[in-house]
């Protein structure tokens, strides 16, 4: 479950001047430009990927230019990435930032994300359950937002692809029935059903910030004495 308070929402003002959107600032606005939406692809191999570093991060929005899609679990804007060809474990973290704000204007993109396979099969999903605060002294840039963190280690796992995006659910746009792989977890139906006044809005389009860092050995174990 992942419930934001309001105290949380009041500091949104601090955060670092965020770069000029190709989106509405209200909330109520990017929504009903969400509900114009139009799926781009058929499926995830007409997709365009950007690549990745093998360390290291980049920046990114997720705005009207942005293509959409007919996920399971609705139609979402997405942003879609090239994984690094390495050779060694590593951790993908997908950061995603509040939008500043009065309390009643604040929002954020929930996002989550698919590893997909070079035959653009899914691998791996995240869910809202996995979002985790993260402050401002934990980013480049000093900016807090929501981010999700998962290992890869490409001796185990074929993942060529991430795609991020966000439930249509908390955009208010939930599919008419329920479909496998839908993100609506009950830990996800939980938090839709909590949120309330104690969440910050949902937007369809957002900034992100996608890092990769080296997974670390685990420290030797210390010799008994």
């Amino acid at each position: 479950m992942l419930l934001l308070s309001l105290v949380v929402t009041a500091a949104l003002p601090a955060c670092a001047t965020a770069p000029a959107q190709s989106y509405p600032s209200k909330p109520e606005a990017r929504l009903a430009l969400y509900a114009r939406t139009k799926a781009c692809c058929d499926d995830p191999s007409a997709f365009s990927y950007a690549p990745l570093p093998e360390h290291g991060f980049v920046n990114a929005a997720i705005d009207r230019a942005s293509p959409a899609f007919e996920f399971q679990s609705g139609m979402s804007p997405f942003a879609a990435f090239r994984l690094p060809k390495a050779k060694t474990p590593y951790r993908l973290r997908v950061k995603s930032f509040f939008e500043a704000g009065s309390k009643d204007e604040a929002s954020i993109f929930y996002p989550v994300i698919a590893l997909l396979d070079e035959t653009f099969i899914v691998l791996r999903m995240s869910g809202l359950d996995n979002l985790r605060l993260e402050p401002a002294l934990a980013t480049a840039g000093g900016e807090t937002g929501l981010s999700v963190t998962i290992p890869i280690d490409p001796a185990t796992e074929e993942a060529r692809y991430l795609v991020v995006f966000t439930p249509a659910a908390v955009l208010g746009a939930a599919p008419d029935s329920r479909r496998e792989g839908d993100l609506l977890t009950p830990s996800s139906l939980a938090w839709l059903e909590r949120r309330g006044e104690a969440a910050v809005a949902a937007s369809p389009y957002g900034r992100l910030q996608i890092a990769i860092a080296p997974e670390l050995p685990a420290a030797e174990a210390v010799p008994a004495q």
